[in-house]
Order: structure tokens, then C-alpha cells, then sequence
């Protein structure tokens, strides 16, 4: 299951006198992936754990195309050291 949740609460939101769309937290499963920021173009992708860090700072069109690629980058096995 893949979550996107809004990085501030509708309070924190009115602080800023902003009309940009909040960034978004992307959750894989119980795993926080990083964090989706809006910019000119799309949302630019800035991972929060190791896995998920060959998509960091990759600019995607929408939210769901970065959360989409963050639950692809979960399932890819991962290799460990010996």
C-alpha cells in the first residue's frame, strides 16, 4: 500500500501565504520513501532512506507518478553485503 499524506496541516498551511500546492509525505507500506515537492513542471522527489535514494532529486510529472516509482523501487531486490 502506497500513502501520499500533505506534509502540513491545513493550520500550518495558512502560515504561508502561498498558492502552491503542499508537499507530500510517500509512504510505502510502513516505510516513509521521501517526500514530494511541487516545483515548475511537477513534484521533484527527495528520498528520506536508503533505498529510495536513486530517485532523489528526479523531477516527476505528478505525485503519483514519484509514488509509483517509489513502490517499484521497493520491490527491486536489494543486495547485501557478505
Amino acid at each position: 500500500m502506497t500513502r501520499i499524506q500533505t506534509a502540513f496541516d491545513d493550520h500550518a498551511r495558512s502560515l504561508f501565504a502561498s498558492n502552491e500546492p503542499p508537499a507530500r509525505v510517500i509512504e510505502v507500506g510502513e516505510i516513509t520513501a521521501g517526500i514530494a515537492v511541487p516545483e515548475h513542471g511537477g513534484v521533484r522527489f527527495f528520498s528520506s532512506e536508503r533505498r529510495f535514494d536513486g530517485l532523489d532529486g528526479t523531477l516527476f510529472r505528478n505525485v503519483e507518478q514519484a509514488a509509483r516509482a517509489a513502490r517499484e523501487k521497493n520491490r527491486q531486490p536489494r543486495l547485501r553485503a557478505v
